[in-house]
């Protein structure tokens, strides 16, 4: 688990996510605001306003995890997902990490991986 994902926070607008979705390796960008997690951003509109909030466009369907999940069903979950990542949040919604598995989907990310 990458126990410190890049973030941006809720505030962020639309033209700092493209930025950051414009790299190949991002598959997803996280806002959080402190600890606490607000959503997940895979994807942004093209007719979306660089000056919109990026917290408008997060993605309901972005996967989430609980820490006390088993490795098993951690992998088995991030295979089936399209971004390969899973978003690690506490029972009070405060975001503990990001899960993910390299492009192969052979192993788990490490902070120099995709």
């Amino acid at each position: 688990m990458l126990v410190r994902p890049k973030t941006l926070t809720a505030a962020a607008s639309v033209a700092e996510v493209r930025e950051q979705l414009d790299n190949p390796k991002v598959q997803m960008v996280l806002l959080a605001d402190g600890p606490t997690f607000r959503g997940a951003v895979t994807q942004i509109p093209s007719d979306a306003s660089p000056r919109d909030r990026a917290v408008d466009y997060v993605d309901a369907d972005a996967e989430t995890i609980s820490p006390r999940a088993s490795a098993d069903e951690a992998f088995e979950r991030a295979s089936a997902n399209p971004t390969r990542r899973l978003i690690v949040l506490d029972d009070a919604g405060n975001l503990l990490g990001l899960l993910c598995l390299n492009q192969s989907r052979t192993s788990f990310c490490q902070a120099a991986d995709d």
